[in-house]
């Protein structure tokens, strides 16, 4: 389902209220058996699924139409997944015309207060897993940070991203995958579940300085335990609570050392030689694939190389059939770093593939990996133990994507997954890729393809 930006705002209301009932229908089959016929979860509200890496090769649910597959696979030769971080929808595109957003938010207290216009330079707010459970609150979305109440209103500030979203398509209902922070959710992004992982090392964690994940056996960070059903159901009622049960969420961790042997999609692009590469900028919160031990030793590691390689490869014709991207720190939109410069380095980055042999065969998926603390006012479906978490804005650019258009399904990194699959006709990891959208309603295969959209960077306000 998707709106053309330039209809009358007056459509929305009866927009949203498809999407809702869309929404609470897809949910309803996602949470039962697919090969028999619904029957209630144990507690009656509570997903048969709780935790996603526990189903066995899981049958994907029913996707796009054989046709709209088929034209999808002779157009899309190239999927860049380009990872930012730490924003909501709400704090961008809060005020894009026909997008699901807000101008005012509500706080724990229970007052409703105007969302402030968001500077260059926003603090650092919590972002960890239980700041999301309280921030989300069981749905109210009213617990966030006092700072995180802020939006880019107009595009103001970050003009060349709405520049993107009004030519191209953005998605107003993409979700993280969990409810933070930004290690775990960029494993999600390989694997569709993080082996119960819910952080990355936090400080007295450390074997070394740094995080080396896999490299340094002396390393944990926390996880939820092996979980009976009964327990899984009692951590997930917990979750519901907001900052109620955000403590004893929290308590229920244990300590591991986080080097894993989970499934990751490369595992799959590899069995059918397709190519692949991760492009790393300098961020040691980044690195998904060290903390998986089959890949961090074995010949896969070669694939995960620097940010740098993305441009020479594609200066050379030699980008992969499926990238994930990441810029280093100081350039990821992550507070307090200047996210003008950010925005730069995105525009860079996306002139060099529109002006790439790449370009009228590639589709690249811009997401932000996390809320940051950040306010937006859309429940996540509480699909497991695990998220969703709040939404993050997202942009399909293609010269294949909906020109212009406002896309509302119900999306999270794992329909970046599912969308991969899709193309290369590859099965689904877990339940998660299993059972969400395959991304394809925001595109139109049979449209005339959209010409670059080549943007000029700008001056940054000063430090």
């Amino acid at each position: 389902m998707s709106t053309d930006v330039r209809s009358p705002r007056a459509l929305l209301t009866s927009h949203r209220l498809v999407a809702l009932v869309v929404l609470t229908i897809a949910l309803t089959a996602c949470f039962f058996d697919k090969d028999s016929s619904p029957t209630a979860s144990p507690s009656g509200n509570v997903p048969n699924e709780l935790e996603p890496g526990d189903v066995v090769s899981p049958s994907p649910s029913a996707g796009s139409s054989p046709a709209t597959i088929a034209l999808a696979r002779r157009r899309i030769k190239h999927v860049v997944f380009l990872i930012k971080e730490n924003r909501t929808f709400d704090n961008m595109f809060g005020t894009f015309p026909a997008a699901d957003g807000a101008t005012t938010g509500t706080k724990c207290d229970g007052t409703t207060v105007p969302l402030k216009s968001a500077v260059d330079r926003e603090p650092d707010l919590g972002h960890s897993f239980t700041d999301g459970l309280s921030a989300i609150d069981g749905g109210a979305m009213d617990c966030f940070a006092d700072a995180g109440y802020s939006t880019y209103a107009g595009g103001k500030g970050i003009p060349n991203y709405w520049a993107y979203a009004r030519r191209f398509t953005l998605a107003d209902h993409f979700f993280s995958s969990v409810y933070g922070p930004t290690g775990i959710e960029h494993l999600w992004t390989f694997a569709s579940q993080s082996d119960r992982f819910v952080d990355h090392e936090r400080p007295g964690q450390l074997g070394s300085a740094g995080r080396e994940f896999c490299d340094d056996p002396l390393e944990t960070a926390f996880s939820f335990p092996k979980m009976n059903r009964s327990e899984q159901e009692r951590i997930y009622r917990l979750e519901e609570e907001g900052p109620d049960g955000a403590a004893e969420v929290r308590a229920s961790w244990q300590s591991r050392w986080p080097c894993v042997d989970v499934k990751v999609l490369p595992d799959l692009l590899d069995q059918r030689g397709i190519t692949w590469k991760e492009y790393l900028g300098a961020n040691q919160w980044v690195q998904p694939l060290r903390i998986v031990r089959h890949v961090r030793f074995s010949s896969m590691y070669r694939n995960v190389v620097s940010e740098e390689s993305f441009f020479r490869d594609l200066r050379a014709d030699r980008l992969p059939a499926v990238s994930w991207l990441t810029p280093s720190f100081a350039e990821s939109d992550h507070p307090p770093k200047s996210i003008c410069a950010g925005e730069n380095w995105t525009v860079d980055t996306l002139n060099q593939i529109m002006t790439s042999p790449s370009w009228s065969s590639t589709a690249v998926i811009l997401t932000w990996d996390d809320f940051g603390g950040f306010f937006d006012h859309v429940p996540p479906p509480h699909v497991d133990l695990y998220g969703l978490g709040p939404r993050v804005p997202t942009l399909v650019i293609s010269p294949w994507a909906k020109r212009g258009v406002v896309d509302h399904e119900t999306m999270e990194f794992a329909s970046v997954l599912r969308f991969i699959e899709t193309i290369y006709d590859l099965p689904p990891l877990t339940s998660r890729d299993a059972n969400t959208t395959d991304m394809l309603s925001a595109f139109d295969f049979s449209q005339t393809p959209q010409p670059p959209l080549i943007l000029r960077q700008r001056t940054c306000p000063a430090g």
